[in-house]
């Protein structure tokens, strides 16, 4: 992991947009293939990005509620 953390998941999904609309408008098949492999890797980028994303919102929403959790014990503490 690494690059996919620069950007959201969108830019990556628009670079892969980009690179197939210049694969289908190349005329060399070789260029057109190496094009097409481009906009495969920035949709990989795009899903890994977008996996990171949703872990780090995951771990944040677990951090609240543990610490939800744990002033709460820590008040029914104080009251006893």
């Amino acid at each position: 992991m690494g690059v996919e953390r620069m950007h959201p998941p969108k830019y990556w999904l628009m670079r892969a947009e980009e690179f197939h609309t210049k694969a289908d408008n190349c005329q060399y098949p070789g260029t057109r293939d190496s094009l097409r492999q481009v906009a495969k890797n920035f949709e990989a980028l795009a899903r890994q990005a977008q996996m990171i994303l949703d872990l780090t919102t995951q771990s944040d929403e677990r951090g609240l509620v543990a610490r939800r959790v744990a002033q709460e014990h820590a008040d029914e503490q104080r009251m006893n």
